[in-house]
């Protein structure tokens, strides 16, 4: 799979579809269901983006090309525009994908996760509504990971390292501004509200970190809006 990652990567997110399957998490959110239908063979998938095109890179026991992916060799298969795919073909023929600073750092990041993703600071990544808020985030940072592990309990986990001490703050407060309007937008007192103002934010010099524990319920009625 990594050899099909491309050295211009920008964002890289993974997922264990096994887990995300097993999970109750996944059950709570019918949204899921049509986001993993094309890769319901599939066990493991990487996401990449370059700041102009998505590619989906798919492990799993293919008999055959996925409806919409092209078979790339037994077991992997791509989703993508038609040149993106056929530079991900080539990379893979040589064996090896690009030094790309998410593709490195994914294996520190994603290590025992079920869901992950990794990127570089200043991307302005497609989202709209309240996920563009990650946008605000990565403008003043470095890097920033996210990891989820799922369970009967789900602890999910962010870092972000600011450009410099002073821009970290700026993350910092950002992230404590956007969780609170999250929490005021939701009704008082409800499991969404509890959860965003349970999420523990500290800062020590450039590295901002914020982690949390959620169960599967908390966590789908907090998804759900995100992902209307």
């Amino acid at each position: 799979m990594a050899s099909c990652v491309s050295p211009d990567t920008l964002v890289l997110a993974g997922l264990d579809l096994e887990e995300v399957r097993s999970s109750a998490l996944f059950r709570k959110v019918p949204q899921a269901t049509g986001f993993l239908e094309p890769f319901h063979e599939a066990t493991h998938v990487l996401l990449a983006f370059d700041g102009k095109a998505l590619l989906t890179i798919a492990h799993g026991p293919f008999r055959s090309a996925p409806m919409g992916g092209t078979l790339v060799a037994p077991g992997l298969a791509l989703f993508g525009s038609d040149q993106a795919v056929r530079a991900a073909v080539e990379r893979h023929k040589r064996g090896a994908g690009g030094p790309s600073r998410p593709l490195s750092a994914a294996g520190s990041v994603a290590a025992g996760k079920s869901i992950w993703m990794v990127a570089l600071g200043g991307v302005a990544l497609p989202l709209t509504g309240n996920g563009a808020n990650l946008n605000r985030l990565l403008r003043d940072s470095e890097f920033g990971a996210l990891t989820a592990s799922l369970g009967p309990r789900i602890q999910i986990e962010g870092t972000v390292i600011g450009r410099t001490p002073e821009a970290a703050r700026d993350v910092e407060e950002t992230l404590r501004a956007v969780l609170a309007m999250m929490a005021m937008a939701g009704k008082r007192g409800s499991e969404s509200a509890a959860l965003l103002n349970a999420v523990e934010i500290r800062r020590d010099d450039r590295t901002v970190h914020a982690a949390v524990w959620a169960t599967p319920d908390s966590l789908a009625k907090l998804l759900e809006p995100l992902l209307r």
